[in-house]
């Protein structure tokens, strides 16, 4: 039986078999106003107030600050699980400056959650796409030798097809998609209504997930999944 790490976000787990595979290395994708970072932020918080699990923010864009105050007035006060979740800002300076704080972090902290905010910011200034494939693949190695199931943010310049069946075009540089063990899609259309956000898991190993784009919705409490025909 797979074990499943839940996120603990009002209606996705039940949308894929209970949770994220544990160990995993899942692709969170989408373009700016989505809610990657309230997501990821949830999965912490989450983590550690429900499940007593670690975790570890490690953030190449927004200091520990602006992060947390972001998120406090959507109940997550994380002076309350300071034990259990710890931010690293990490100015992205390039990827030889990265692995080796980051293995020495998690090797010192021992988190069972990780979230990367952004994958895209750390690998950008490589010259090429082999370059970007070989330390992505660097990246997904170490996370998974250290046992954490983690979180990689793709920032996407704006929130592509969600309705495309094919895998591709939903990441910076087409690439990291197809190395992590999911694949999962924010949308924001910005009309309002129901069908103004949406979340679309396109791919997910060992898992029976449910397919198409499904309402979510951002409130008092965070991220929430609206009920749908699963």
């Amino acid at each position: 039986m797979v074990k499943r790490i839940k996120t603990g976000i009002p209606g996705l787990d039940k949308v894929m078999e209970g949770g994220l595979v544990d160990n995993s290395v899942n692709l969170l994708s989408g373009g700016t106003g989505t809610g990657k970072s309230i997501f990821s932020l949830q999965f912490l918080f989450n983590g550690a107030k429900q499940f007593n699990e670690k975790g570890l923010y490690i953030s190449l864009e927004e200091p520990e600050e602006s992060l947390k105050a972001d998120v406090e007035k959507l109940g997550m006060d994380f002076k309350k699980v300071s034990k259990n979740v710890k931010f690293m800002y990490m100015p992205p300076y390039g990827i030889t400056n990265f692995l080796d704080p980051l293995r020495e972090q998690i090797e010192k902290f021992k988190p069972d959650r990780i979230v990367i905010d952004s994958l895209t910011a750390l690998v950008m200034p490589l010259e090429d796409d082999f370059e970007r494939k070989k330390e992505i693949v660097n990246i997904i190695k170490l996370l998974k030798r250290l046992k954490c199931t983690s979180i990689l943010v793709s920032e996407i310049p704006s929130n592509g097809n969600i309705d495309s069946d094919s895998v591709g075009g939903f990441s910076r540089f087409g690439i990291e998609e197809f190395l992590c063990d999911s694949l999962i899609i924010l949308h924001y259309a910005g009309i309002g209504g129901e069908s103004d956000r949406a979340i679309r898991i396109i791919k997910m190993r060992q898992t029976n997930h449910v397919r198409g784009p499904i309402p979510m919705s951002i409130g008092k409490s965070g991220i929430s999944v609206l009920k749908t025909k699963y």
